[in-house]
């Protein structure tokens, strides 16, 4: 049996109309026939080339023709699925497409947030109908609804942005489309495509399918295809138009108006997508009483002007050649190197080592808590640093009555002060200076006053402050 006879086999001839996806294979299948349908184009073609691509075997343009790249696509999907491979788009071909060969074109009212094969079949009679619904992806967004609602208005419809009956029987008669009539002189080409000779309708069609042709940015290897219907809106009718009324031979320019906006917003989704930004290098702790410093992380990033000029250029006439994404490596701005002060402070020795990154820098003797008030134990940071500071009695029992002390000799806070996260505690100078080197303070770090002046000099607000027990 011939497959045009068993396409008919298999739709049959009941009255009674088949549901589901035979509905859909009866709708398409005869069609797909390579030998019957390439010279059709026809918005189920539209619809099954997008759901080709979603599944990564077709690379070529949304343009409803049923060509020799199509029927490979579809050899190439039913081998990938262990399907008879016969170039058909039958039941089981459709029913393995999963969601993209949902719902027949005319079997739902096409709403906002829809999607499957009825809306990339709508997106396809939108753009011929010289439109812009955007990508033909089979996903109804905003773009699609602002061309069916533009579409409506023009065919005399409810405007509504949704596709009902009505709408979609108009769009598939072209009402309100218009489109030019008559034969391209001989030799005329517009923008490289030649179409010289071609009817008009047939040269609308050239021209649209050239354009639709997908972007391909190689990245690191890989191929990223991208719509150009998503970025661009080419002016097919104005140039099918300037053809039919040019002298034979004529070479022409297809004009086509991009959206740089979108483009922007693409390269860096992109960039999001295959790069990631580089990591700082960062103190994860102690190590035999010595910090642990992780190791910075080169990330990398797309040259965004660079490829948003390419990928314009190439918007802006038919060539789609390859675009390669340049990509630069970026390095950390904290590494094991320049890693900042470092404080360690060992509670029981009294002593306060300060660190550059894992290099110790010098020793100090100091003073903690005493046992009623223990200075916490922890990982916290410097939050405030303050020359000459005044004294606030804190809201505790040993300094009930007391009153504030400004900065002078007798501040017990000595000469410079800096705050750590725990609540009231911070590293300062004392005038008690045979207070070092015991546990004497309300949970404070005291230092001679020269020393807390050297070390005031060396450490940033957001340095690390690690307290330990030993």
């Amino acid at each position: 049996m011939d497959r045009a006879r068993g396409a008919k086999f298999l739709c049959g001839t009941s009255h009674r109309m088949p549901r589901g996806p035979l509905a859909l294979a009866c709708a398409a299948v005869a069609l797909f026939v390579p030998g019957s349908a390439s010279a059709q184009t026809i918005p189920d073609v539209a619809a099954l080339q997008v759901a080709l691509r979603a599944h990564g075997t077709y690379v070529g343009a949304i343009d409803g023709i049923f060509g020799p790249r199509t029927s490979r696509a579809v050899r190439t999907f039913q081998r990938r699925r262990g399907l008879v491979v016969d170039g058909l788009a039958g039941r089981r071909t459709l029913v393995a497409l999963g969601s993209y060969a949902r719902h027949r074109l005319g079997s739902r009212v096409v709403r906002s947030r829809a999607s499957g094969w009825d809306v990339a079949a709508l997106q396809y009679l939108l753009a011929r109908c010289g439109l812009s619904p955007g990508a033909i992806d089979g996903r109804f967004g905003p773009r699609t609804r602002s061309a069916v609602a533009r579409y409506e208005h023009r065919a005399g419809l409810l405007a509504d942005g949704a596709a009902g009956p009505a709408t979609i029987a108009a769009l598939r008669r072209s009402v309100g489309c218009g489109g030019e009539k008559g034969m391209v002189p001989p030799g005329e080409t517009v923008s490289g495509v030649r179409i010289g000779g071609l009817t008009a309708r047939w040269a609308e069609t050239a021209l649209r399918s050239a354009f639709a042709r997908p972007l391909r940015l190689e990245v690191r290897g890989r191929i990223w295809l991208a719509e150009p219907g998503a970025f661009a809106h080419p002016a097919i009718s104005r140039a099918v138009h300037r053809a039919l009324h040019s002298r034979p031979g004529a070479a022409l320019r297809l004009a086509v108006t991009v959206e740089p906006w979108r483009v922007r917003a693409f390269v860096t989704k992109l960039d999001r997508d295959l790069c990631r930004r580089p990591v700082n290098a960062r103190l994860e702790g102690l190590r035999s009483l010595r910090p642990h410093i992780s190791r910075g992380e080169v990330g990398c990033q797309i040259r965004h002007s660079q490829t948003v000029r390419a990928i314009v250029a190439r918007l802006k006439g038919l060539d789609r050649s390859v675009i390669q994404v340049p990509i630069e490596r970026t390095l950390p701005a904290v590494t094991r190197a320049n890693f900042g002060s470092i404080v360690v402070v060992r509670r029981d020795s009294h002593r306060l080592y300060l660190y550059r990154g894992t290099r110790l820098l010098r020793v100090f003797r100091i003073a903690t808590g005493r046992r009623r008030n223990p200075t916490p134990l922890g990982r916290f940071s410097i939050v405030s640093k303050v020359r000459n500071p005044w004294w606030f009695p804190p809201e505790s029992e040993w300094a009930h009555g007391r009153d504030p002390i400004p900065p002078g000799p007798g501040n017990p806070l000595g000469t410079r002060w800096m705050g750590i996260s725990a609540p009231g505690v911070g590293v300062h100078g004392t005038p008690d200076s045979v207070s070092v080197g015991y546990s004497r303070s309300h949970g404070c770090i005291r230092m001679y006053p020269p020393e807390a002046a050297w070390l005031f000099r060396r450490v940033r607000v957001g340095a690390p402050v690690i307290v330990v027990p030993a």
